[in-house]
């Protein structure tokens, strides 16, 4: 007889062993095996319900750490399988430590022993040690929005914890750290844990020592990550979020701190990757090409300014040089693409404008506006101008989640910012090198006319405010407030008389007592006969200006002085009036936005991004990728660039091979631009099974044909994935802003050998771009499906 083969039978007849009807139930579960049999099944059955005095020792012999444990009356090492194993067999024994719990505690699946003879613990062969050369176009990935509002206190502490998983199974691991709203900790890896479940975590030794019981009851969490640990795979790392009331934690966490003497050095760490992040975040607004709107209903309410996007802004206005933003991101648009229930919506938008009486009309229409019919004549007709542009608006609700980080970051700024409701990106896709592309099909017979339907009105124009990402003053010179007669002479001698509004030594704003239609940069002279009668000899008649900007109603006009003799003169006399008078002039202040509503901004603005921020350096002469931004969860290119960066960082290799100097060297060159460089790359990305990924590139101007590039994209979606991407650079002449240098500044005072270390790593970038998924618009385009 093998014992092995009744293995079940023994299982089932444990938990009656110590009834009074034990002997009727084993002689019926036995029925129809033979004397001896049965003797020897009653043997095994009373060795191993007999107790056992043993203590057990597990150290060394699992896979796992071990802990000591009162069990029994005696001190046992047991590591977290073993202990769940003894709770949930217990029972079973009868409550009692007896021969067969102690056999089980020695032989759980991580025993060392018992995976040898499963197979399951094979010698590891000797690691081939390959030195693998530094890639410069391998960069680590930086979770923007990520450390934006963190400004909790969070105490680094190892403390036993017990977790509580689902199905009655019970862990016990050890803290890493804990903070308001969440926590890390250290847990054995035997365990089945998945991303979103929820626990329950028991403080019983950190009830103790704060005398606080409400610790021992349990506080509910949810994983949030998984970290698994490359040195040793005994153990894994959880990220978790609280979700029982933070009262409780605040209150331990706060007592903790004040009896710890590291506090200083935790808090100092939190905010020193708190400002890194940022310092990237902050130079990647100050270049970035995308337009953020923000939005309440259907009412374009703010728009943020950067560096590289004022051509999108300054594009969208007329003659007048008039904001006209408000038609294209129209109300009918933003109801279609703002409809209840939708996280994320976007769409293609096609523009052109048409001069006309020297009025300039502009013409869009999104891509569900239309049929294949309109499409095909708004593209021919608008593609064959230089105004034509493709643009991308994409839109997401601002949800409770940003409402509360606003009351933590700007609580001044919640009834102002409640009444927004969406948060959308502006993307200019206009690529002037493939405009052909929409010209490719046959041009359709209807009439012209037809695009009358998509003109926009001219008024009202956008009250939208555009604010720039950064409090720092945007005037070239100060302005002054002053009231003095003028007269106004068109370039066809027509007089307006009016009043100065303010002034500064090259500008001037003023008020007409009739309108008169001006255009932006058409050239007027103006006259001031008050000033010429104070005095006589000064140059201020006829002094030439150009128009900057017209008020819808023609009546307010900005000018700057234009060139000449005449106008440097006229120059020369108001600077040395202002210097004269500055006791009496009263200067106008420049209204800056406050620092409290552009952090709720970016707040807003970096946990939604639609691009993908990438930085680089030069070290040793030789440029190199700097970081990589992007949110969680990654979009497929950055899914893409992880895979091919072996989980670690993000490899670009693909993007830059063999075009260092073109695509990154030329354009961060340290120069002044207008405006970022552009490239246009289309890759063919090939996994076949048992085959390491392949991915080609090739960029716009490298095919010979449109047919060439037509084909290889039909030939990359046949044997994989196609993608397309466009890529900006622009050289980073100062990563700094002006609330990146404040925080820098308090952090100084703080920890200075930490924040000098700091600004050097931001000054050391030294361009940046930005990776845009085009993917659609170029199939779109090219009328591949």
């Amino acid at each position: 007889m093998v014992l092995d083969d009744y293995k079940g039978l023994i299982e089932r007849l444990i938990p009656v062993y110590d009834s009074e009807d034990f002997d009727d139930v084993f002689q019926m579960m036995t029925e129809g095996e033979d004397g001896p049999t049965r003797l020897q099944l009653k043997m095994e059955l009373n060795r191993i319900m007999s107790p056992c005095m043993k203590a057990i020792d597990l150290r060394g012999r699992v896979q796992g750490e071990c802990r000591p444990y009162q069990l029994n009356g005696r001190q046992h090492w047991l590591d977290d399988v073993a202990i769940n194993t003894y709770h949930k067999r217990i029972k079973i024994f009868g409550n009692q430590f007896r021969v067969g719990l102690y056999e089980a505690l020695m032989n759980t699946r991580n025993n060392f022993r018992v995976m040898h003879q499963q197979g399951k613990l094979q010698p590891k062969p000797a690691a081939q040690v390959i030195p693998q050369p530094d890639n410069p176009l391998v960069a680590p990935l930086l979770r923007f929005g990520h450390y934006l509002t963190r400004d909790e206190n969070r105490w680094q502490i190892a403390t036993p914890v017990i977790l509580d998983l689902p199905l009655s199974q019970t862990v016990n691991g050890i803290s890493a750290d804990l903070s308001y709203s969440g926590a890390k900790f250290k847990v054995p890896a035997a365990f089945n844990y998945k991303l979103g479940m929820n626990i329950v975590v028991r403080f019983p030794t950190l009830a103790d020592k704060l005398n606080e019981p409400r610790l021992v009851e349990g506080m509910n969490y949810r994983i949030l990550g998984i970290d698994e640990n490359p040195d040793n795979d005994s153990y894994k790392w959880l990220r978790l979020k609280l979700l029982s009331n933070s009262t409780l934690i605040k209150s331990v966490i706060d007592q903790g701190l004040n009896q710890s003497q590291n506090r200083t050095r935790h808090n100092y760490e939190d905010k020193v990757i708190q400002i890194r992040t940022r310092g990237y975040e902050h130079c990647f607004l100050k270049h970035s090409t995308s337009l953020p709107v923000f939005l309440s209903d259907t009412q374009l309410t703010y728009c943020l300014l950067t560096q590289n996007n004022h051509h999108i802004w300054a594009h969208w206005r007329d003659e007048r040089n008039q904001p006209v933003l408000n038609h294209l991101i129209s109300q009918e648009r933003l109801a279609n693409l703002g409809k209840a229930g939708l996280k994320q919506s976007s769409t293609l938008l096609y523009s052109f404008s048409h001069e006309h009486d020297g009025k300039t009309f502009f013409y869009s229409a999104a891509l569900p506006e239309m049929n294949t019919e309109q499409r095909r004549l708004f593209w021919h007709v608008g593609a064959q101008r230089d105004s034509w542009r493709v643009m991308r608006l994409s839109l997401q609700p601002i949800d409770q989640e940003d409402i509360d980080s606003l009351k933590q970051i700007a609580p001044d700024m919640v009834d102002k910012l409640s009444t927004l409701t969406h948060v959308g990106v502006l993307q200019d896709l206009t690529n002037h090198n493939a405009q052909q592309d929409y010209r490719l099909s046959v041009k359709p017979q209807l009439p012209s006319k037809n695009l009358q339907a998509f003109r926009h009105p001219r008024n009202p124009v956008s009250v939208a405010k555009a604010v720039f990402f950064d409090p720092r003053p945007q005037r070239s010179e100060d302005r002054y407030l002053f009231d003095t007669p003028i007269t106004l002479y068109t370039a066809d001698s027509q007089a307006v008389t009016g009043q100065s509004i303010d002034f500064s030594t090259r500008g001037l704003n003023i008020k007409l007592t009739s309108p008169v239609a001006l255009c932006r940069d058409e050239q007027v002279e103006i006259s001031f006969p008050g000033l010429q009668k104070s005095n006589k000899n000064g140059p201020l008649s006829h002094v030439p200006y150009h128009v900057v900007r017209v008020s819808p109603d023609y009546c307010n006009i900005q000018l700057t002085t234009g060139a000449g003799q005449q106008a440097a003169q006229s120059e020369h006399f108001l600077r040395k009036l202002i210097l004269h008078n500055e006791n009496k002039l009263v200067m106008t202040e420049e209204k800056l936005p406050q620092g409290e509503l552009l952090l709720a901004m970016h707040q807003m603005l970096l946990t939604k991004l639609k691009t993908i921020p990438y930085f680089a350096e030069k070290v040793d002469h030789k440029i190199r990728l700097k970081a990589v931004g992007c949110n969680f969860p990654p979009p497929p290119p950055i899914k893409l660039f992880n895979q091919l960066a072996g989980g670690k960082g993000c490899s670009l290799e693909p993007l830059f091979r063999n075009r260092v100097k073109q695509l990154l060297a030329e354009t961060m060159r340290p120069v002044e631009i207008n405006q970022p460089f552009i490239h246009e790359l289309y890759l063919a990305v090939e996994q076949q099974p048992g085959h390491p990924l392949r991915v080609n590139a090739k960029l716009l101007d490298e095919f010979r044909t449109i047919e060439e590039r037509i084909n290889y994209i039909k030939h990359a979606k046949t044997v994989g994935n196609f993608m397309a991407l466009r890529i900006t650079a622009a050289p980073v002449l100062s990563p700094m802003t002006a609330l990146i240098g404040k925080e820098l500044g308090e952090l100084a005072r703080l920890v200075l050998h930490r924040a000098r270390a700091l600004e050097q790593e931001l000054n050391s970038v030294i361009g940046s771009g930005e990776i845009l998924d085009i993917t659609d618009e170029v199939l779109i385009r090219l009328e591949i499906r």
